[in-house]
């Protein structure tokens, strides 16, 4: 039975066009064909350590060739991959290993301080694989263990239906859910972005996007599936962004809004050669016009889209394509080809044009659920739909407009940030009675984070204080930017704090100083 997964499509593109170029990092180059036989070799490197079809295999890298071959090295055997975000606190990365059921972790050298530190807590991993740096006596070293294996791919059979990877995300509860994608799914998604965004195989694309997100993830995919040539960057420097554009002669380019201003308030843009640029997009949150037209100024020969997706959808639901970009300014777009969705209100029902309600999507680019989440699985994709738990609204042309996050996510930076999260750790604090974490607007990030805190009576707490609790127990992004102290929070007759109560009495309050 012919099946189409991620490892297909490097083998295609390896017999399509053995000799252009695929990879291009800070070392080096590798053409299609390397990068095939490359993934093989380590492969079966890997399988002679006992890595095997179901397992599942933590990673911790930055961009790079690295990182690409271990991905597609790990699907060949048809182990499932759980990327890990580099930024998280190690108490974070402790719980993912572990709720993932990861048995192998593989980890690029410089992460070894911050594995080290709750190394001898993950008791469900039975190695630890390094790459790079120094032999270490509890690590497993895979540089040059693989160069003379076998480049012909593994005999195992990998199924469209089985999972590709688990994509962890936060959720409601302020615990990070694992999302399960399967090769069906990733396969999917990447013909959603052929059919509906501007990508062409003969495109060099920039991957900045850290692979442990799901923009990033499919961005890897979709040039896989159209052959295109990654320009990868280990992490992101605005200025190292508009070198590259034009040593590398740069195609296409995906960041968030926050990411696209600051690389607008680089100065001297002008003597940077940008012509080779021709499509631009953004997701996270609609772009600014200022932004847009900004955009528009720096790269005159590129459109400007926007998409909007989430993990749970392999980051494909919307696209706005760039001949609307100015005229539907605040839209998301229309569905991707392969995407349905819904406007409903709290009861499931289909809500009339230009009324706001929650969006639903379905298709097969929809995640098959979440990990050892039963329950938090049943009740988002009741009913066979996505609920993306995101308020919107239609217009008369059937464009999408994001309206509110029905959960109060933060995204600040480009990381989706959930409030509970933060709330959990500022209850914990003996002083505090109530706390609200909130998104405030901010210029540079998008929003930063806000916390609204009751303390107990008679208690006294500094601003300095609980950002430094917060930064002792979650990671640095996620701690408050600001606080405010308040007798009471704002609650409903209901007894739910009052968020929307909390953000508009800040931002006029700012406006008012302003």
């Amino acid at each position: 039975m012919f099946e189409i997964t991620v490892p297909y499509l490097l083998k295609r593109a390896a017999f399509k066009h053995p000799h252009k170029e695929a990879i291009v990092s800070e070392a080096g180059r590798w053409t299609f064909q390397q990068w095939e036989r490359n993934s093989n070799r380590l492969a079966h490197a890997l399988a002679r350590l006992g890595i095997g079809q179901g397992d599942h295999v933590a990673t911790i890298f930055l961009n790079g060739r690295e990182v690409l071959e271990t991905y597609l090295a790990l699907m060949k055997l048809g182990a499932i991959i759980v990327p890990l975000n580099v930024r998280l606190a190690p108490l974070e990365l402790r719980y993912i290993v572990d709720h993932s059921d990861a048995t192998t972790l593989i980890l690029d050298a410089e992460f070894e301080p911050l594995i080290r530190k709750f190394k001898d807590d993950l008791l469900k991993v039975r190695q630890f694989i390094k790459v790079g740096g120094e032999p270490a006596e509890d690590m497993t070293a895979l540089d040059g263990s693989w160069a003379g294996e076998s480049d012909l791919a593994p005999e195992t059979m990998i199924r469209e239906t089985d999972t590709a990877a688990i994509l962890y995300t936060g959720g409601t509860t302020g615990l990070p859910k694992g999302v399960i994608l399967s090769h069906k799914n990733c396969i999917w998604a990447s013909v959603n972005i052929f059919t509906g965004v501007d990508i062409q195989p003969d495109y060099r694309v920039l991957m900045v996007f850290p692979l442990y997100h799901a923009a990033a993830f499919l961005l890897l995919i979709s040039d896989l599936f159209g052959g295109c040539t990654n320009v990868t960057m280990r992490s992101f420097d605005p200025t190292r962004v508009m070198e590259l554009i034009e040593q590398e002669k740069i195609n296409r380019m995906t960041f968030p809004p926050t990411v696209w201003n600051f690389i607008l308030q680089l100065p001297d843009l002008d003597r940077y050669d940008t012509a080779s640029v021709r499509a631009l997009s953004s997701g996270a949150e609609s772009i600014p016009l200022e932004t847009k037209k900004g955009l528009l100024r720096l790269f005159p020969n590129a459109g400007l889209g926007e998409t909007y997706g989430m993990t749970e959808s392999t980051a494909t639901i919307t696209t706005l394509h760039p001949r609307d970009a100015m005229n539907k300014m605040a839209s998301v777009g229309k569905p991707f080809m392969n995407v349905e969705i819904r406007l409903v209100d709290d009861d499931d029902r289909e809500v009339r044009q230009g009324e706001v309600g929650e969006i639903l999507a379905r298709g097969p680019n929809i995640m098959e659920g979440y990990y050892r989440e039963p329950e938090a699985t049943a009740e988002t994709m009741r009913g066979g739909w996505l609920h993306t738990g995101d308020l919107g609204r239609l217009d008369e042309d059937g464009f999408l407009y994001i309206v509110d996050r029905k959960k109060d996510m933060i995204i600040s930076g480009g990381e989706n940030i959930i409030p509970r999260e933060i709330e959990e750790v500022l209850y914990t604090h003996p002083k505090i009675l109530e706390a609200a974490v909130i998104g405030m607007p901010d210029p540079d990030w998008g929003e930063r984070i806000h916390a609204v805190v009751a303390l107990k009576e008679g208690e006294r707490m500094t601003d300095r204080e609980v950002v430094d609790y917060c930064l002792s127990r979650i990671a640095s992004f996620k701690k408050p930017k600001s606080v405010d102290f308040v007798e009471r929070l704002p609650r409903s007759a209901a007894g739910k704090v009052l968020k929307r109560v909390l953000r508009d009495q800040r931002v006029e309050s700012a406006g008012t100083r302003a």
